[in-house]
């Protein structure tokens, strides 16, 4: 593919690659020719290197940046200073396609303005796993995208006594054993335990790639011993204003006030942050412990929700609706 001339920057040089050069991604990823090199203003040592395929005015791009300059968002102004240059070559459309797995990846992708557009795809990211498809247009601008979910200041939200953090890998054994607990998963939407992949998967990239995406954020309950439980923000809608709380915890957890400092903390947060205004739960018509924490967390009742989730058996289950808001 013609690359486009050298792109100078008071950071780095983007020029084309000389011939036959490759780019070792490490073991668990293909070499690749590269058409685009990024050297430093003071030598010609590599620190990042583009690759392009193109198919019908559709360009995609690989971008690969050297470990020792990873942390210094060198990924995501290649892409920016690369864009113009296709899009005057004529291309309608850029696009990236990180595995779900390389979160780090996905952040260069959307601080350029590229847009997760067209959801996980299997077997399309560069290294043949799954990928998040973040898209690029001539009108998006210079970016970077903005965050529907943005991250939790400093990393965690606290209180002193608990504190919440986003899921990692790390979290898999304690995660998969407290949503395989029967009176875990009997509150869920649909009341069954996930399998160990599905755990899994929700640790290792689901949870971090949904909350990139805008879709839920996903967090841990610790009390400074470890995993207590979950809560989550989901079905945000920015349109409107509105957000779903949904949360769990442990057995041997419960009766601490964790489960109402945990909404108290998400709904604060969902408020200043997020910059919604009404933020909803539903409950169980029996679960009284799960109401009694909304009512403490100031939350307020406003009836029935007819047939609001399914049960194993096929039938609908009533539950009830409860809401805050940000004026309350």
């Amino acid at each position: 593919m013609h690359f486009f001339e050298p792109v100078e920057t008071t950071a780095f040089a983007l020029r084309p690659a000389p011939d036959h050069v490759k780019i070792d991604r490490g073991a668990d990823s293909a070499p690749f020719e590269p058409h685009a090199v990024a050297t430093g203003p003071a030598d010609e040592a590599v620190w990042g290197a583009l690759a392009f395929g193109a198919d019908d005015g559709v360009v995609s791009v690989r971008f690969w940046v050297e470990p020792e300059r990873r942390g210094d968002r060198l990924g995501a102004r290649m892409l920016k200073a690369a864009a113009p240059g296709l899009f005057a070559a004529g291309a309608r459309r850029v696009e990236v396609r990180p595995p779900v797995r390389d979160q780090a990846a996905i952040r260069a992708a959307l601080r350029a303005g590229f847009r997760p557009d067209s959801g996980v795809s299997r077997g399309a990211a560069w290294d043949g796993t799954e990928a998040l498809v973040l898209g690029l247009l001539p009108a998006d601008g210079p970016g970077p995208t903005p965050r529907v979910l943005p991250d939790l200041p400093g990393g965690t939200l606290g209180d002193g006594t608990i504190a919440l953090r986003p899921l990692t890998p790390g979290d898999y054994e304690a995660h998969l054993r407290h949503r395989s607990s029967p009176d875990v998963y009997a509150g869920a939407a649909l009341p069954l335990p996930p399998s160990a992949a599905e755990a899994r998967e929700v640790c290792e990239w689901r949870a971090a790639v949904d909350w990139l995406r805008g879709r839920s954020a996903l967090m841990v309950i610790d009390d400074g011993t470890g995993y207590q439980g979950t809560i989550g923000l989901y079905d945000v809608a920015r349109v409107v204003g509105t957000g779903m709380v949904g949360y769990d915890l442990r057995a041997g957890a419960r009766g601490n006030g964790y489960a109402t400092r945990a909404v108290r903390l998400v709904t604060g947060w969902a408020f200043r942050e997020v910059g919604i205004d009404r933020v909803w739960a539903g409950t169980d018509l029996h679960n009284t412990a799960s109401q009694a924490v909304l009512r403490r967390a100031g939350f307020r009742l406003e009836g029935v929700e007819r047939g609001g989730l399914p049960t194993v058996s096929g039938r609908r289950r009533d539950t009830l609706l409860w809401a805050a808001l940000s004026s309350d």
